[in-house]
C-alpha cells in the first residue's frame, strides 16, 4: 500500500478561508443556522458529544453548496489538484459542487467517492468514478472528529489506485479532537480545514 511522502507545506499557505473573506462570515451563518445543533448526540466515531455538526443540511443547501465549493475549487488551484473525492456520503456532495464549479470555470477536476466496503454485485468495487492515478488527490469529507473517515477513505483509495498521491485532506469542520494530529502521524497527510470547532458557541 503506497503511503505519501510526508510534505512540509508552509502554515500560511494551509490558511483555506480567511476571516476577512465575505465568504467567511456568510458560510458561517449558514453552518450555524442550518447545521449546529446541541443535545445529546453519539458521533460517527462512537464518541458521544453534546453538539452536532449536521453539515449535509449545508453541503446540500445552494447556497452552502455553492460558497464550499467557491472556496475548495479556489485551494486546489493554488496547489495545482485536479482530482477530488471521499468516503460516502458526506464526501459526495463536496466533490460534485467542485466538480461541476470546475467544469464551469474550464478548471478540470476528476471526482470519485470511496465505499467503506467493497460492493458485493457487479464489479465489486471499492471506487466510482474518476480518481486520477499518478496525480494528488484531495481527499475532503464534511466534518472530522478522530479522522477514522478520513483515513478508511485514503486507504481503500489507495488498494485500487496505488499510484495516487494524498497529501492533504480538507474539510468544512474540523472538530479539534485529533484528527489532524492523527493523519499527520499515520498518513503522513496534512488536514486543513474552512472552521475549526472554536468558531462556534460550544457548550460546557
Amino acid at each position: 500500500m503506497r503511503v505519501a511522502k510526508q510534505v512540509q507545506i508552509p502554515a500560511e499557505e494551509e490558511e483555506v478561508l480567511r476571516r476577512d473573506d465575505p465568504r467567511w462570515g456568510r458560510l458561517h451563518d449558514i453552518v450555524f443556522e442550518r447545521s449546529f445543533k446541541t443535545g445529546n448526540f453519539i458521533l460517527a466515531s462512537g464518541v458521544s458529544s453534546k453538539f452536532l455538526f449536521q453539515l449535509r443540511q449545508t453541503t446540500m443547501l445552494a447556497e452552502g453548496a455553492t460558497l464550499i465549493a467557491e472556496i475548495v475549487l479556489e485551494y486546489m488551484q493554488r496547489h495545482g489538484i485536479h482530482c477530488i473525492g471521499g468516503l460516502v456520503q458526506g464526501a459526495v456532495p463536496i466533490g460534485q459542487s467542485v466538480l461541476m464549479l470546475g467544469h464551469a470555470k474550464q478548471y478540470p477536476i476528476h471526482h470519485f467517492f470511496v465505499r467503506k466496503e467493497a460492493k458485493k454485485h457487479g464489479a465489486l468495487e471499492l471506487i466510482d468514478g474518476y480518481p486520477l492515478d499518478e496525480s494528488e488527490v484531495l481527499i475532503v469529507d464534511d466534518v472530522a472528529t478522530k479522522g477514522g473517515s478520513i483515513k478508511t477513505a485514503i486507504e481503500n483509495l489507495l488498494k485500487e489506485h496505488p499510484s495516487c498521491v494524498v497529501k492533504r485532506a480538507l474539510v468544512v469542520i474540523d472538530r479539534q479532537e485529533g484528527a489532524a494530529e492523527t493523519l499527520l502521524a499515520k498518513r503522513n497527510v496534512r488536514l486543513v480545514s474552512l472552521f475549526k470547532k472554536s468558531d462556534f458557541p460550544i457548550p460546557a
